[in-house]
């Protein structure tokens, strides 16, 4: 499970994603994974990007049979883990976001997904959305809806969810991609 995002606007951004998704792959395909694969990324990226570049990445391992999910979080949008329950976790960074130092030490945590429950991921360009009074989205906002959404299907939440938001935003365009993805443990 991967979800990242690059600062900055327009073509230099996005070629610093088609960068990262390139080497992404190529070091899932050699082989390596968790804070390994983080770490050599990170350190690809630092020699490849401008100093005022970064990249924030979310990585993460799902075992689907037992629900135990190992993740880097390298300074992303705490993703929401919404528990059958109703209770939410939040999975907090772990480590600094990606191309700032070559040195940085990348962390894992571990939690498990129990069955019927998601882990709901999303870019910044969600929570900092704004309307037309330069009010923003906002995670309160975001938290708010998925206490009230939590238990509709999959597509149905992230199509709620991105109606909310651009409804909140009204006439005002968005300035930023809005990613969301939702992972759910079947049973």
């Amino acid at each position: 499970i991967v979800i990242g995002d690059v600062a900055g606007k327009g073509m230099p951004a996005a070629l610093l994603m088609a960068l990262l998704q390139g080497s992404l792959h190529t070091l899932v395909t050699a082989g390596l994974r968790g804070t390994e694969l983080v770490s050599k990324l990170n350190a690809y990226l630092c020699k490849s990007i401008p100093a005022s570049s970064l990249v924030t990445l979310f990585y993460g391992e799902l075992d689907t049979s037992t629900g135990w999910l190992r993740y880097v979080n390298a300074g992303h949008n705490p993703p929401f883990l919404l528990r059958k329950n109703q209770a939410m976790q939040r999975l907090m960074p772990t480590s600094l976001v990606l191309g700032v130092t070559e040195t940085t030490t990348y962390e894992a945590e571990e939690t498990e997904l129990g069955v019927g429950e998601k882990l709901l991921l999303f870019t910044d360009g969600i929570s900092e959305a704004f309307n037309v009074d330069q009010q923003e989205y906002g995670e309160s906002r975001l938290e708010t809806f998925l206490r009230t959404h939590s238990t509709l299907p999959q597509a149905d939440l992230i199509q709620q969810l991105t109606t909310d938001v651009l409804g909140f935003c009204g006439d005002a365009r968005p300035t930023d991609d809005m990613t969301l993805m939702s992972i759910m443990r079947p049973g």
